[in-house]
């Protein structure tokens, strides 16, 4: 034990005296505070400007003036996508999808994504969030750092000096990646912790417990994938007898890993999981509406059947005789055939999208890269899961307000002469604005545990190969 922490104190010592790990790690530190700033700059203003429009929104609805709620209901209302609190930190779909949904009778409408979503992670040099700092460019200075460990004491000898006076190869190795390993934490440990209690006292994060849990268990996440960094790192050292060789072969495995792969991935699930694009969406959901029936059309078979019930359960044998509007029943039972479309044909696009997700995480399997992503999204409340939550829950929002107003319909408005007739104004505050919930900790935790599990495998798969082969090499030297 003491000889591990002896090479761990050589190992540490040595990063920090050697001068391109300096340099590196001032570029990183530059880029994190950058990011750092920049988001937190994004995350506020945008925090404040769809809170104030959601206010607007819900002030402008209920200062309108009286009138036929079928009107009221086509006059529409908005749902505002509240950013994540951990968003200044990973903002990983954020950034490429829509922050509002129009809220309408007979429609349901979906965040759109723009292209840029499913780009490599080339397309995201413009503007690096901290996370893409850490998860694609720190592995690169670690393997930078690392590339020597093994191969450059080989190369200079010093390493069959130390074996041959009775050192255990695998003490020396776990050493170095130990070293290593807190040469980072020593460095990135005080930054990353001085950056979040910075977005704590300014309130652009808030201290609840739910966003504690999750910067936690992030934390540790990061904590696990970069030691599987530094051991991946020391691991191809100890392959090599030269350190331009070490050097060489992990530059062109993060070029492979890190870059390459994620595209590959990316590509590959658009492929063998397609989704239909806007137009066909709607032109299917088109299609399908004419298959059930038009509410607008009272000559339709589905709503001849309707007027048949409604008549037989009131006792009437005309709807002008109705105790009720007739014209809101239609619309109502309109609203629901539709809604009832809508999230059937949603709820196959959402399973569409989570088959190329899960694809894409078993690609992390084969590089760590995507696992962390997926794992430091889903905990920043950034992934796919998430946006889909809250279009759920706009969706539900839409679904009452539109039915909550077509009984005003039925109950409020007259059967003779409906067009011509109002609401009183007081009942558009009868119903409450929309407010997105967030999803708890555990919630988030839950999705994104294969992915959490994939890294683990990964640090756990590199630490048995320093444990299994470094002996082996050792000797051999």
């Amino acid at each position: 034990m003491r000889a591990l922490f002896t090479a761990a104190r050589h190992e540490a010592v040595r990063a920090f005296r050697n001068r391109t790990f300096r340099v590196a790690a001032a570029l990183v530190t530059a880029l994190l505070v950058a990011a750092f700033l920049l988001e937190a700059a994004r995350h506020t203003g945008e925090a404040r400007q769809r809170a104030a429009l959601q206010e607007l929104v819900h002030r402008h609805w209920v200062e309108q003036p009286g009138r036929h709620p079928h009107r009221a209901a086509h006059y529409g209302s908005f749902a505002f996508r509240p950013p994540s609190p951990l968003g200044f930190f990973d903002p990983g779909l954020e950034s490429f999808a829509g922050t509002s949904l129009f809220l309408e009778p007979h429609q349901r409408n979906a965040l759109s994504f723009s292209e840029a979503a499913q780009s490599s992670e080339l397309a995201r040099f413009g503007t690096p969030s901290a996370a893409f700092v850490l998860q694609v460019l720190l592995p690169l200075l670690i393997f930078c750092m690392t590339f020597g460990s093994v191969a450059g004491e080989r190369e200079a000898g010093t390493w069959a000096l130390a074996v041959s006076q009775g050192v255990d190869a695998r003490v020396l190795v776990a050493g170095k990646a130990l070293g290593a390993l807190l040469a980072v934490a020593l460095w990135l440990a005080p930054l990353l912790a001085l950056a979040f209690a910075a977005a704590l006292l300014t309130g652009v994060l808030d201290a609840s417990v739910d966003t504690l849990s999750r910067a936690g268990v992030l934390a540790a996440g990061y904590a696990v994938y970069l030691a599987a960094c530094t051991a991946f790192g020391v691991l191809v050292s100890s392959f090599h007898r030269r350190a331009q060789g070490a050097l060489l072969t992990l530059l062109g495995l993060w070029v492979a890993l890190w870059i390459v792969a994620p595209r590959l991935a990316t590509q590959a699930a658009s492929r063998l999981h397609p989704t239909p694009s806007r137009a066909q969406v709607e032109l299917d959901l088109a299609r399908a509406i004419r298959e059930v029936g038009d509410s607008h059309d009272p000559s339709n078979p589905h709503f001849q059947e309707l007027q048949r019930r409604t008549l037989a359960e009131h006792g009437a044998s005309r709807v002008e005789d109705l105790p009720v509007n007739y014209g809101g029943v239609v619309m109502r039972e309109g609203e629901r055939i539709t809604t009832a479309l809508f999230n059937d044909y949603y709820t196959r696009l959402f399973d569409a999208h989570r088959a190329q997700d899960g694809l894409a995480l078993r690609a992390g399997l084969f590089t760590p890269l995507l696992a962390i992503r997926s794992f430091s999204m889903g905990l920043a409340g950034t992934d796919a899961h998430h946006l889909v939550d809250f279009e759920q829950q706009a969706e539900a929002h839409r679904y009452a307000f539109i039915q909550h107003l077509n009984q005003l319909h039925i109950t409020k408005i007259r059967w003779h002469n409906d067009k011509a007739q109002r609401v009183d104004q007081a009942e558009w505050a009868q119903f409450a604005p929309f407010q997105h919930k967030r999803p708890p900790a555990a919630w988030a935790l839950s999705r994104v545990a294969p992915a959490g599990l994939a890294v683990l495998a990964w640090a756990a798969a590199l630490s048995l190969g320093v444990a299994l082969f470094t002996r082996r090499h050792g000797e051999a030297s």
